[in-house]
């Protein structure tokens, strides 16, 4: 046998093997391609979430301005007092989970997955997505300022769904952000 007879039946099992392996590394089955698109959508979200500030608004405070990520996205807590009321300015509690405007008060949300207090059983992706779209919440009542729905409304469909498979990844938090509170006014007709 020559050499290259010798190099070439030396190098056919190798390069077999190698193929068989990179098919079987490189096949995906249907399942984890739909995790690994499911992955980026909220890895998506997370990013947009993080971008528009969401934080700012929805998650309390330690040290001045900065979110306690212990407490991430859980809304106004019970202990926030709602600030002075108002009808010629607007008026935010000290870590920006409450308000008093013309419109009366609002709080933040409970974004996270909670059943009982966040958007747990509230919402599915399609009532998400409606009522970011819509600026009313399932049950009628309209999203409030200073919540800039304006710019939830002009994101794709992609986007807010993305936003709302993150925030069914992160830690649910019961918390009840109109404890002590009174009602609020119901929705006019």
């Amino acid at each position: 046998m020559n050499n290259l007879s010798h190099e070439y039946s030396r190098l056919v099992p190798s390069a077999s093997a190698a193929l068989v392996a990179a098919l079987l590394l490189g096949t995906s089955s249907p399942a984890t391609a739909q995790q690994a698109a499911g992955g980026a959508a909220v890895e998506r979200g997370r990013y947009l979430v993080t971008i528009t500030g969401c934080h700012d608004c929805h998650s309390p405070k330690i040290k001045g301005m900065t979110p306690d990520l212990t407490r991430a996205l859980s809304g106004r807590p019970a202990t926030t007092p709602l600030p002075s009321p108002t009808t010629t300015e607007v008026h935010a509690s000290a870590d920006l989970t409450a308000w008093n405007g013309p419109w009366g008060f609002s709080v933040a949300s409970n974004l996270t997955p909670d059943a009982a207090t966040g958007i747990g059983t509230r919402y599915t992706e399609a009532s998400f997505v409606t009522t970011m779209r819509t600026g009313k919440k399932p049950n009628g009542t309209a999203i409030l300022p200073p919540m800039p729905s304006e710019v939830y409304q002009n994101m794709t469909d992609d986007d807010l769904k993305a936003i709302f498979a993150y925030l069914r990844t992160i830690k649910p938090i019961r918390n009840p952000v109109l404890a002590g509170l009174p009602p609020p006014i119901p929705p006019k007709p």
